[in-house]
């Protein structure tokens, strides 16, 4: 067995047994994964952090729960989208329907080149509206199906394919400005 999943599994124990120590090993081990997952939902430094902190006591509270050790880092990506859905269907973020947006016909969108820095596509997608960065992250970084996010977010999958659309529209109109503009 690989010593890795030892020393993880050796960690879990000890978590479940309230050792602190070994929560803050968890948490460092995770922490900077979970927070990236949480700013690129929230967009909100603030809010991010907080919702980091609710996720690692709910996980310290429920570790027990965990099934196997090789799932923690799912299991964690999970606690904290829910948390951040959660934060999100709290501050009645605006998901446009279908019918509420007209599509123009120059709106098309194409595949951005490997070749553009991720920090400017990184700050392009922070500058869209909530509901279509929310959809466009679930979707596209963390790779949920439009059904599920329309589950997660209570919207309908139209609408979740619709705030895609919305956001691969936008962010490419982004991405053309900051790249031949600058």
């Amino acid at each position: 067995m690989d010593n890795t999943v030892n020393n993880t599994g050796r960690i879990i124990k000890q978590c479940t047994e309230g050792d602190i120590k070994a929560q803050f090993i968890l948490y460092k081990m995770y922490s900077k994964a979970m927070y990236n997952i949480a700013i690129r939902i929230l967009n909100n430094k603030m809010d991010t952090e907080d919702i980091l902190q609710e996720s690692f006591i709910t996980a310290f509270g429920r570790l027990g729960e965990l099934n196997s050790e090789k799932a923690l880092g799912s299991w964690l990506k999970r606690i904290v989208i829910n948390n951040c859905i959660s934060h999100i269907r709290s501050n009645r973020i605006n998901f446009e329907d279908i019918e509420d947006y007209k599509f123009e016909s120059g709106d098309d969108y194409y595949e951005i080149d490997d070749s553009v820095d991720p920090t400017i596509i990184h700050k392009a997608i922070k500058e869209l509206p909530d509901g279509c960065r929310t959809v466009l992250v679930l979707h596209s970084l963390e790779n949920y199906k439009h059904r599920e996010i329309a589950e997660m977010l209570e919207i309908s999958e139209s609408t979740s394919k619709t705030q895609y659309r919305r956001a691969l529209i936008l962010l490419n109109k982004k991405l053309k400005h900051k790249i031949y503009v600058n």
